[in-house]
């Protein structure tokens, strides 16, 4: 099968640096995203193939999950703003669900606006008690579409028609007033792309905490982010 995010595994020396992997489990992988609009942007993908997660067997999701939150950590060293995560969720090679690439993968975001208020203006989402129950889907033969803020309860949407393909990468850069880079191949950022890995793979330095300085800027009034424009 010819498949980009099938042959990523067996590539030993990578001379483009989004097909580098810089996490793993023992059933996932984790690579920067090319089209890296926004710093720290991150793909998890199944090594086997799936078409999307609601195809993934029930026995893996608890260690989908495990690996998802150690790369949440891991980003959280890097990147100050939330992380989103979302699935265009294909079903079979015609219902897409906006899929680009026929390969179960959650699109990881650092992004200060969260999405879901526009996203929910467009389509009706149903809240999930895990990400394992995007196998409904798979029972209906729906495509969907997956959306969690972390911390949030998580939210998908059965599709009834197809969306055009990379929806969730158009409407991040709309919220972020750079709309002319949602597509990768157009737009690969490359340089980024570089210093995220390098960023990623550094070892974490852990430093003393000051808790007369935390207990300071607690206790400061923080900042209120600027709203999206996005009709």
């Amino acid at each position: 099968m010819d498949c980009l995010f099938c042959s990523i595994q067996e590539i030993s020396n990578h001379s483009n640096p989004e097909d580098e992997i810089i996490d793993e489990s023992e059933n996932f992988y984790a690579k920067a995203a090319l089209g890296h609009f926004v710093f720290g942007y991150t793909l998890i993908i199944s090594k086997e193939h799936y078409l999307s997660f609601g195809y993934l067997p029930e026995n893996l999701f608890p260690e989908l999950e495990a690996f998802r939150d150690r790369v949440l950590a891991r980003l959280h060293y890097i990147c100050r703003d939330p992380i989103t995560i979302m699935e265009h969720g294909a079903i079979n090679r015609c219902q897409r669900g906006g899929a680009c690439i026929d390969h179960a993968h959650l699109h990881l975001m650092p992004l200060a606006e969260d999405l879901y208020p526009i996203l929910s203006r467009r389509f009706s989402f149903d809240e999930l008690g895990s990400i394992s129950e995007l196998q409904r889907f798979k029972d209906e033969q729906t495509s969907y579409l997956y959306y969690q803020r972390e911390g949030v309860l998580s939210h998908a949407v059965r599709l009834t028609q197809d969306v055009p393909s990379q929806l969730l990468r158009r409407i991040a850069c709309q919220s972020l007033g750079t709309p002319e880079l949602w597509d990768w191949r157009a737009t690969p950022l490359r340089d980024l792309i570089h210093r995220f890995t390098s960023e990623y793979k550094r070892p974490a330095v852990v430093t003393p905490i000051n808790k007369k300085k935390v207990e300071r800027c607690a206790s400061m009034p923080q900042p209120l982010r600027g709203a999206s424009n996005f009709q």
